[in-house]
């Protein structure tokens, strides 16, 4: 682990506009730095970098951050590579701290298991060009296949021999232990110290980390044996095969550059895609997709092609993989190659031009093709018609855009013939019953004179994001994400504030006097005891996070919400924290010449309990509608015991609406008695 010393050394030492410069040309305009976006095909200057800030950010696409985030987007680094790259490049010495002994051998480990899968990949690869059997066997396969020499060595391709433990036998006589020939999987390791290899007589395909590192290896069988065509290495302390994506080391730039992923099955698909020139392209080994497959995508790209073999498990194998692309918010193309073919084979016969051209005549929206699909496996049966269209209504009521599902929704329709108005309202309730399975209530049980509340299946659920309220009223979510988001403004940018002296302070600095200063009230200490007393969480997760990491270290000595939050290990805080940072409107030199605008540092007394006060009042409007809409379900069921509960629950609620108005009336009140007092001073 770096120590946080050096770490804040590097943070310090880095400077954006030298950072961004290696990498995009800039030139000055103004106080600030413009050039082309590296992160979205930008054709104007629209990436701005701020020397005075020490940040960038692409005002187009969002993309920006500080000189760390910047160089680990760019560069697909993690946080400590790219903290190691800037420190490089800065000439800082990297100091590590001292690990406990657990730790240690746990680094240890998995160090070691990395050593030994580097070694074994450069002994296959030594076999497929050395050995008579590899060259004879491996080679001459790899060769069939139509890989060229270059791609080969690329890929780090190789040949396992048949000798039952010869590349065990090898690697302990290179000091590697038995041990970790066992926790790689590179070896199976029985009683009375039987040693086997796990993929003798094989052709290899190294599995590769995002950082280059190979965690895994994938053996093909080259002979008619009665065993499995593909082995592949089990899971270990270092490989998890849900989290890794074949080919992702050598595709990840292409895939940034090119904003969009295809998505195939197997090894060999990817090499060939390769070699014809389409670089920007992913396994996954054969497997359903997971999400931690998915994620390592959405890290790069939205957009996913998704290629498959034209025969009907291709097809199957398409739809299966859908319903999770959609579900974290990729845009999901089809791409059904022609019969009898496969990204392989047909990759083969192109080149990235033909390819390309290719996949633009033949890529298929996925609603148009799974509604025609079913459609057409439907046929004239009724109830097969009714199952086909449950399976299109349960996949787009996963998508989490609101505006997306819509145009889906007119698409499915004209394709079905089904009203849009029917699709609409089935696919909100799949969405509810969605959110009922994943969701916690916001509110605590109110508990009525009679001592019953609701039951839980009518209670309210909030979102992790501004998305989950979209089934419940749009605007509502609107307005929430927008209060929630000018309360988290103050917490990023004047945390650490004390609010109740820092215009004193001010007008002392104005007056040349000092005024009595009382107890320090801090941005952040107010405004998470305003929000606990009333028992309120942020809907946005993250928003949750920057909150209670700030009050966890308002009071450490030295701390700045605002750098702390910019330098965050967290790319998305850090990215949060660089928006609330970078100011909106500049003040023009001629208005200030005539009225000079107060700071907003000076205005936190007033403006951030106005904040607080305004996003109560929407939460409480929300809860209000919520139980107005179930007396009114409670009143068509003719369910008037349930009425009368609610009814009184609704007086309850509509009471604390009353004294939020009240409080909100009062601070309007004040601000134009402020403004007018000014007008008059003025």
């Amino acid at each position: 682990m770096i120590d946080y010393a050096t770490i804040e050394r590097i943070q310090s030492a880095a400077q954006i506009t030298d950072v961004v410069s290696d990498f995009i040309t800039l030139r000055k305009k103004g106080v600030n730095y413009v050039g082309l976006c590296p992160f979205h095909d930008d054709k104007s200057p629209s990436f701005t970098v701020s020397p005075a800030k020490n940040i960038c950010k692409c005002f187009a696409c969002g993309e920006g951050g500080t000189p760390l985030h910047f160089v680990m987007k760019h560069e697909q680094l993690t946080y400590v590579e790219a903290l190691k790259y800037l420190a490089k490049k800065y000439g800082i010495e990297v100091k590590e701290t001292e690990l406990t002994d657990e730790q240690k051998q746990v680094g240890n480990d998995r160090e070691s298991m990395f050593i030994l899968n580097a070694y074994a990949q450069k002994s296959f690869t030594a076999n497929l060009f050395e050995n008579l059997e590899g060259k004879s066997v491996g080679l001459s396969y790899f060769r069939e296949r139509g890989f060229r020499d270059d791609i080969i060595k690329k890929f780090q391709l190789g040949y396992s021999l048949e000798g039952r433990d010869a590349f065990s036998q090898q690697a302990m006589k290179a000091g590697y232990e038995k041990t970790y020939l066992e926790k790689t999987g590179l070896a199976i390791v029985g009683e009375n110290n039987y040693v086997a290899d796990r993929f003798r007589g094989r052709v290899m395909f190294p599995v590769h980390t995002l950082s280059g590192k190979i965690v895994a290896f994938g053996g093909r069988i080259l002979k008619d044996e009665k065993t499995a065509k593909y082995v592949n290495s089990p899971e270990s302390e270092i490989y998890h095969k849900g989290n890794e994506l074949y080919g992702i080391y050598f595709a990840r730039q292409a895939i940034v550059k090119q904003d969009r992923c295809f998505l195939v099955e197997g090894y060999t698909d990817v090499i060939s895609m390769h070699q014809a020139g389409i670089e920007n392209v992913v396994a996954s080994s054969g497997t359903a997709l997971t999400q931690g497959q998915i994620r390592l995508i959405h890290r790069f790209t939205t957009n996913v092609t998704v290629l498959y073999d034209g025969d009907t498990a291709g097809i199957k194998a398409a739809i299966r993989g859908i319903d999770l692309l959609l579900e974290a918010g990729l845009n999901i193309k089809i791409v059904l190659l022609p019969e009898g073919e496969d990204p392989d084979s047909f990759a083969r016969k192109q080149n990235a031009t033909s390819f390309n051209e290719y996949i633009r005549n033949n890529e298929t929206d996925f609603v148009r093709f799974k509604a025609g699909l079913l459609m057409q496996e439907a046929g004239n049966d009724p109830v097969k018609k009714a199952q086909m269209l449950t399976e299109i209504i349960t996949t787009i009521a996963l998508i989490p855009e609101e505006i997306i599902r819509l145009l889906y929704i007119k698409e499915c329709s004209r394709i079905t013939g089904v009203d849009e108005g029917t699709l609409v309202r089935a696919i909100s309730k799949k969405r509810q019953e969605n959110l009922l399975q994943k969701k916690k209530p916001l509110y605590p049980e109110i508990e009525n004179p009679e001592g019953s509340g609701r039951p839980p299946e009518e209670q309210v659920f909030p979102p992790e994001n501004q998305d989950t309220f979209q089934d419940f009223d749009l605007e509502k979510v609107s307005a929430l994400a927008k209060h929630e988001r000018a309360i988290l403004h103050y917490v990023v940018r004047y945390g650490e504030v004390d609010m109740l002296n820092v215009k004193k302070e001010a007008n002392a600095e104005d007056d040349n006097h000092k005024e009595e200063k009382v107890a320090p009230l801090f941005v952040i200490e107010y405004i998470w005891e305003e929000l606990v007393r009333d028992d309120l969480k942020f809907s946005n997760s993250l928003y949750q996070l920057i909150l209670e990491e700030a009050y966890q270290k308002y009071k450490e000595e030295g701390f700045k919400a605002e750098i702390w939050f910019k330098n965050h290990a967290n790319p998305q805080i850090s990215k949060i924290a660089v928006d609330l940072a970078t100011d909106k409107y500049i003040e023009s030199k001629i208005h200030s010449r005539y009225k000079p605008v107060p700071k907003e540092e000076e205005k936190l007394i007033d403006q951030v309990p106005y904040e607080l006060v305004n996003y109560k009042n929407v939460l409480l409007q929300n809860h209000i509608d919520e139980i107005n809409l179930q007396i009114k379900n409670a009143e068509n069921n003719n369910d008037f015991e349930q009425m009368n509960l609610l009814l009184k629950e609704l007086s309850i609620w509509s009471e604390k609406k009353k004294e939020m108005a009240s409080l909100l009336r009062e601070r309007i009140v004040q601000n134009i008695k402020r403004i007018d007092n000014d007008r008059f001073t003025g």
